[in-house]
């Protein structure tokens, strides 16, 4: 017989948890002394490791005891049946966070340079978006019930995968008067094989965008707004109707965008 310090050890766990174990009636020794001793048999091993493991998948002690209390092969493989279902969903779940970190880390660095309100001229590639449903009454409150409902239907672990995100607003010439009323919808970039469920995608064109950075409240957009309506117009550029208003860095400060966003429009050929 072994005392429960040697059998704790062999079985790879405490003594303390054995003692839990026999508490909750989930595993108990072969003996117990008079004086209160527990004693184990080395045919217990088995037992205890399978207990053990178990528990290490995140089974809980009522959920080992169903397992145990099965009294033919066909009653256990139908509780085994349970908890492989419960280990596929934590792969599952563990594949989608795996997929969600390597995005990130496979992400360009964030932007560091902090010159607002310097209109400039930048190529863009074409990008992927899922996009949520578009604003009627542009409120904090509209905006917040907006910015939840995409991200419980997309996955809230995508907002740390550092992929683009941001808004896209219908404002044509840059109108800074029209932006607080304006109608938007949230942005998420996505790739082709991103399961977005229901969600709609839409693609952000490739080609030359009038851009502007600046901070992120409606006093200092709208100046940024006007900056680039009078950048456009020196320059006589040809711009279409929709704001891409992009977060660069991950840390959201205010309805649902970072505190430092750039301010975009695709320029149309002339």
């Amino acid at each position: 017989m072994l005392t429960i310090q040697k059998f704790a050890k062999l079985a790879g766990t405490t003594r303390r948890t054995l003692i839990f174990y026999d508490e909750k009636d989930l595993f108990k020794p072969k003996e117990v002394a008079t004086n209160g001793y527990r004693y184990y048999d080395y045919d217990q091993l088995y037992e205890a490791t399978f207990i053990l493991e178990l528990r290490q998948l995140g089974l809980s002690i009522s959920e080992i005891k169903t397992l145990n209390s099965a009294v033919d092969s066909h009653t256990l493989n139908e509780n085994l049946k349970d908890v492989l279902a419960k280990i596929n969903t934590q792969m599952d779940n563990l594949n989608i966070l795996r997929a969600t970190l390597n995005t990130r880390f496979n992400q360009p660095a964030e932007v560091t340079d902090s010159v607002r309100n310097q209109p400039f001229v930048e190529t863009a590639p074409a990008a992927l978006f899922c996009r949520s449903r578009q604003s009627v009454a542009c409120t904090e409150e509209e905006i917040a019930e907006i910015y939840a409902d995409f991200y419980e239907r997309l996955g809230k672990l995508k907002l740390v995968n550092k992929q683009d995100s941001g808004f896209r607003t219908q404002l044509p010439n840059s109108d800074a008067n029209r932006y607080p009323d304006a109608s938007f919808c949230i942005l998420k970039a996505v790739t082709a094989t991103t399961d977005t469920g229901d969600l709609p995608r839409l693609e952000k064109p490739a080609g030359d965008y009038v851009s502007i950075n600046t901070t992120n409240d409606t006093k200092h957009i709208c100046i940024g707004l006007r900056i680039l309506a009078e950048y456009i117009a020196k320059n006589h550029i040809q711009i279409n109707d929709h704001l891409w208003q992009m977060n660069l860095d991950e840390n959201f400060t205010s309805k649902g965008a970072s505190n430092l966003v750039r301010l975009q429009y695709q320029i149309q050929a002339q």
